[in-house]
């Protein structure tokens, strides 16, 4: 049968997405049909309408959600009707090799449903509804710019009733992905020099990371100078433009001429990255979070890889296991001792999604959040 609801559909990269009606299906085994409540607005999802990452169009993108359980599928058992849940943009089968070696981000299943548009069985849930023999792609098994999602249970993230809805789509993915960088990949100790490249919804959170680890100097690297403010108030202790100066050596004077011990690089742009790599000191490591556009390169000089052994880590989705993270920021959150509330900017339609990536565009500090009844 399958429920008629709203959606924003990209037809064509670089084109505007069109809100119209779209037929989704009822949930197959294993599979849960979600009311989306809350789904930010986010770099990957403008990287795919703009080009600059691959998408089969048509598709509705969105994976940064929360929302209400509204039905099950046959042999569901981590979810019932009326649970709150985040949605994981990688839900994990849990018994492929990359499962099992705990990096559930790489899954199998995952991967090759995310590939073909599709669910864990490359198949799609959507239809026009003016055009039902027309099938439109998912993107990362969510799609959440609709009023409904089908999405594999493992993709259902219990999320307690105290937590707004809002708060929960960040948590999906930009407050995860940063967390997790700094928590799971750098393994930022106390007393650490931690750089953080890029202070925007996924650098803010790696600040607040860094900070909530003990490191002793954070540094917020951005072009931008109007988000030191911003830095600052999520943890950064010192903020440096890079059109000032070389990053490298501010870094070496705040670190008794050694670097910084990480960097989190979370803008994807070469410049930067190899900018990243330099700044680190001999032993550190720098991880690398931001998405560069499809085909781009950056270099390092060779020798320096055994001579100063550096580690260069790939970051996904915080390269840890996302339920557990997303757990632990719960808690902290619950607490009071992680600000998400500040990083919500404009609650919008879903007939003002076009606009969002506009705004993100032009360097908007604060998430646009889209809101359904």
């Amino acid at each position: 049968m399958g429920h008629i609801m709203k959606a924003a559909v990209l037809y064509e990269a670089g084109k505007p997405l069109v809100v119209e009606e779209v037929v989704v299906a009822d949930p197959k085994e294993r599979e849960v049909l979600v009311r989306i409540k809350a789904t930010g607005v986010c770099h990957s999802d403008l990287n795919c309408a703009r080009g600059l990452s691959r998408g089969t169009m048509p598709l509705i993108l969105g994976h940064e959600a929360s929302g209400v359980v509204e039905r099950v599928g046959s042999s569901v058992s981590r979810v019932k009707p009326g649970d709150r849940v985040i949605l994981s943009w990688a839900p994990a089968c849990g018994h492929c090799f990359y499962c099992h070696e705990q990096h559930p981000a790489l899954c199998d299943s995952y991967n090759y449903a995310a590939g073909q548009g599709g669910l864990w069985d490359g198949t799609s849930r959507l239809k026009r509804a003016a055009k039902p023999q027309e099938t439109i792609n998912h993107f990362s098994c969510v799609s959440s710019f609709a009023e409904y999602a089908v999405v594999p249970e493992t993709g259902c993230i219990p999320m307690h009733e105290e937590i707004p809805f809002a708060v929960g789509a960040l948590v999906g993915c930009a407050v995860t992905t940063g967390f997790g960088a700094v928590v799971n990949d750098a393994k930022v100790r106390a007393g650490d020099c931690v750089a953080v490249i890029g202070v925007g919804g996924v650098g803010v959170n790696a600040i607040q990371a860094a900070a909530i680890n003990g490191a002793e100097t954070i540094v917020a690297i951005d072009v931008n100078d109007e988000k030191r403010a911003v830095a600052e108030k999520f943890g950064a202790t010192h903020f440096f433009n890079p059109k000032t100066g070389d990053a490298a050596e501010y870094l070496r004077g705040l670190s008794h001429g050694r670097g910084a011990d990480s960097a989190i690089e979370c803008t994807g742009r070469p410049p930067a990255l190899t900018m990243a790599y330099n700044l680190v000191r001999p032993g550190g490591t720098l991880v690398v979070v931001g998405i560069a556009a499809f085909g781009e390169q950056f270099t390092v000089a060779a020798s320096t890889l055994p001579n100063s052994q550096r580690k260069i880590i790939g970051s996904n989705y915080g390269g840890g296991v996302p339920e557990e993270d997303i757990q632990r920021i719960l808690s902290l959150y619950r607490k009071g001792r992680f600000d998400i509330d500040s990083q919500i900017g404009e609650r919008i339609r879903l007939e003002q999604v076009n606009e969002a990536f506009d705004r993100l565009e032009q360097g908007v500090l604060a998430r646009s959040i889209i809101e359904f009844a």
